[in-house]
């Protein structure tokens, strides 16, 4: 009995280690790419997260946008990496830049711009979401060039309007 047994074990171990001429045979459920596909579709009905800016301009006015424009270009000049956003919501016009997913990441940020721009502080806002690689073909929202609308708010001509 002893013998059999170990006659049977090295017959099926003898045949695990078959190979299949290096050919890989996969069968994918084809809900997966119904689950990628809704992915991609979410992302693109919503593509912000709640996270954290830094606002360092806010002004109202006649000259608001003037102002705010002109402050917008010095800042792209020194930090081209760093997105920036005009945001309208009566009577202000604010700038804010980033997109921090958490506080500690605004915070050292803030400890660089705190000492160029003195009324900077830190808020939450709603921002970009990152990359994502189910939706790679996806490009982030940077510039408007028409209407769009997302919620109660508006973003039109590159500003920001909250309701």
């Amino acid at each position: 009995m002893k013998y059999i047994f170990i006659l049977l074990s090295c017959f099926f171990s003898l045949s695990c280690l078959a190979q299949n001429d290096g050919y890989l045979i996969m069968e994918q459920d084809q809900r997966i790419e119904q689950l990628i596909q809704r992915q991609k579709d979410i992302h693109n009905a919503d593509n912000t997260i709640e996270g954290f800016r830094i606002q360092i301009f806010m002004e109202s006015g006649n000259d608001a946008v003037e102002h705010a424009n002109i402050t917008m270009e010095e800042f792209k000049a020194k930090y081209p990496d760093i997105p920036i956003y005009l945001i309208f919501g009566q009577p202000y016009y604010r700038l804010r830049i980033g997109d921090f997913r958490t506080r500690l990441e605004a915070e050292k940020a803030y400890q660089t711009l705190s000492k160029e721009y003195k009324k900077a502080f830190i808020t939450s806002d709603k921002i970009q979401l990152p990359y994502n690689v189910f939706c790679d073909d996806v490009m982030p929202n940077d510039i408007f060039d028409e209407e769009y609308q997302f919620d109660n708010d508006t973003i039109y001509n590159n500003i920001y309007y909250e309701d």
